[in-house]
């Protein structure tokens, strides 16, 4: 699977202390897209996603969000790290797509009806430059939603989600890692504070 990177410890990405996944590659080119350095593949990131796991302790996390990029351009590799995620005891797996799940649903392939049927949360549909507004923590604009394809996580997402952004900045080897849902303005300011800043969703 073509990945970016994985970061423990992240809390803007949903609700706890979770470890994030992020994916190269992504087709749908969405306007204002915060993570527009991951839209291209990158077969130099290419991981054995066993291997992958390996690096990082999930007994000490509160969930694992998927986000890119769009996981689900590699929805073969996506089913097998869900499947292998929940397998490891990982119960909360929050996936972010730009695709709505009647999209998902209609291509029909087993791949990404594997991947939808292990994902606890889905958060779907295109970022609209237009409808952000800036009011939500945990989408990119209005037109997206908040899918509970699992029962029981409700309360703790409604626990999670408010208006107020935020942005959780970790430094990563020789870079400055942002990730979260950006409120106005965050990209500019974090480039300018920081030259060598990526920012992530």
């Amino acid at each position: 699977m073509q990945i970016e990177r994985g970061v423990t410890g992240v809390t803007t990405l949903g609700p706890g202390s979770r470890l994030v996944v992020w994916v190269n590659g992504c087709n749908r080119r969405c306007r204002g897209c915060i993570s527009e350095r991951l839209q291209a593949f990158d077969p130099e990131n290419e991981y054995d996603i066993e291997v992958f796991l390996r690096g990082f302790d999930l007994s000490r996390i509160d969930g694992v969000t998927i986000s890119g990029g769009e996981p689900f351009e590699q929805a073969p590799e996506l089913a097998k790290l869900i499947r292998l995620l929940r397998r490891k005891g990982v119960t909360d797996i929050l996936v972010y797509t730009g695709y709505t799940l009647e999209e998902l649903r209609a291509r029909g392939d087993g791949a990404t009806d594997e991947a939808l049927s292990g994902i606890s949360v889905l958060i779907d549909g295109p970022y609209v430059a237009e409808l952000d507004d800036g009011t939500d923590n945990i989408k990119g604009s209005k037109n997206q939603r908040v899918l509970f394809l699992k029962p029981g996580f409700e309360k703790k997402y409604s626990e999670y989600m408010r208006p107020e952004r935020s942005m959780q900045q970790m430094p990563l080897a020789n870079i400055l890692l942002a990730a979260g849902i950006p409120p106005a303005g965050f990209a500019e300011r974090f480039i300018n504070d920081d030259e060598e800043g990526e920012d992530e969703v």
